[in-house]
């Protein structure tokens, strides 16, 4: 997952770690490492972020799939 992406919306919305951390069921801690990278997000957690921002599930993946095509 793009992670960039979700900070970003999180930014334009005024969303805190902690509001979508309690949004998709997971502690401030959990949430802060998936954000950060060492732990994925799973299906359902992609789709709810998706659902809250009005995005497909795609817009978190298509600058990473871009990426790794042109490789």
């Amino acid at each position: 997952m793009y992670v960039n992406r979700l900070k970003g919306l999180m930014k334009e919305n005024q969303h805190t770690q902690k509001f979508v951390a309690d949004l998709l069921g997971l502690s401030l801690f959990g949430f802060r490492l998936k954000l950060n990278g060492k732990n994925e997000f799973k299906a359902n957690e992609i789709k709810k972020l998706s659902e809250l921002y009005g995005v497909s599930t795609d817009y978190f993946f298509s600058e990473l799939v871009a990426k790794m095509a042109i490789k």
